[in-house]
């Protein structure tokens, strides 16, 4: 059973997992639109494809599946979970399944407006965005918002384009800058992120893993620990339970004076993943047994706290 991860980028860390859990059953082939991506070469195969804008991107994936016989297909960047979600029906007539939420989910979880709406209306505590410089601009001017504030890409990822602003000329100028923005607030309160797992069979979650993040580094966790905290768990499942995600899931929360807030969701391995599997919490194996037809347990109970994840660069010569 053959599995193909698609724009790898520099997960080699995953990459690894993924081999060591299918080293019996079959091989791990990568994809990406760059030859330099490192984690290209810690597979069993690779293969080059056009980016995920162009047109012939999808038959080119397909043609990769038949080529390698692959059984599962699942991304580890957010626009092409949008783009594989809407052609999943197209994957299942050549018999591969694709690990990837509802096109209805990952459009909103791409869409950060969208998201706060959804959020909104579902009841989920989040962190407050406006769309926009106007409505920005009103709500300062009402006193419901203050600077520093955030400007942020609608449809970013990874914080590309990310920018703080602290005043209002400034905030102008990010703006101006930038395309579709929404603008949040700056939260000074610790940040946490969470891996969860949603089981494809049963629809259930089967395990939350949780770390305070200690520092960031080009919009991943560098340095984290490992974290029990009833008030985050019971957020995580009421955000599950709204937003009815599958397989691995990715969320960032803040702890703030009102208490814990959704700040993003992404559907799909977090770049801080790595702490919860090398924790014992082996979201990759969850995986591989929904891929065999099985349902996994839950363990949404006895997460081990005090442990820290330290990552640091290596080098490979190809």
């Amino acid at each position: 059973m053959n599995i193909l991860l698609a724009s790898v980028g520099r997960r080699v860390r995953l990459l690894q997992y993924f081999k060591a859990e299918w080293a019996d059953l079959g091989q791990v082939v990568a994809v990406d639109c760059d030859v330099a991506a490192p984690a290209l070469h810690a597979a069993d195969r690779f293969e080059i494809v056009p980016g995920i804008d162009s047109a012939d991107y999808i038959d080119t994936l397909l043609e990769i599946c038949k080529k390698h016989q692959i059984a599962a297909v699942l991304s580890l960047i957010d626009p092409e979970l949008v783009v594989l979600s809407r052609y999943k029906e197209a994957f299942l007539r050549e018999k591969v399944q694709v690990v990837v939420s509802d096109s209805a989910v990952t459009e909103m979880c791409l869409d950060k407006w969208k998201m706060y709406q959804f959020f909104q209306a579902s009841g989920v505590p989040c962190v407050s965005t406006h769309q926009g410089l106007a409505s920005a601009e009103e709500a300062l001017a009402a006193g419901t918002l203050s600077f520093p504030l955030l400007v942020k890409p609608r449809k970013g990822s990874a914080s590309q384009g990310l920018c703080r602003a602290d005043s209002l000329s400034e905030l102008q100028t990010a703006c101006s800058h930038s395309g579709e923005v929404v603008i949040q607030p700056y939260v000074s309160g610790d940040e946490y992120g969470v891996d969860a797992y949603m089981d494809l069979i049963s629809a259930a979650p089967v395990a939350i893993f949780s770390k305070k993040k200690l520092r960031m580094r080009a919009g991943e966790t560098d340095k984290s620990l490992a974290v029990r905290d009833e008030r985050l768990t019971e957020l995580v499942l009421k955000t599950l339970k709204a937003v009815k995600p599958v397989g691995p899931i990715d969320i960032d929360c803040f702890y703030t004076p009102q208490g814990f807030v959704v700040s993003e969701m992404n559907p799909r391995f977090g770049g801080g993943y790595p702490h919860a599997h090398e924790c014992g919490f082996n979201f990759v194996r969850y995986l591989l047994r929904n891929l065999q037809g099985r349902a996994n347990d839950s363990r949404l109970t006895g997460q081990p706290e005090g442990s820290v994840m330290l990552k640091y660069d290596q080098i490979m010569i190809v």
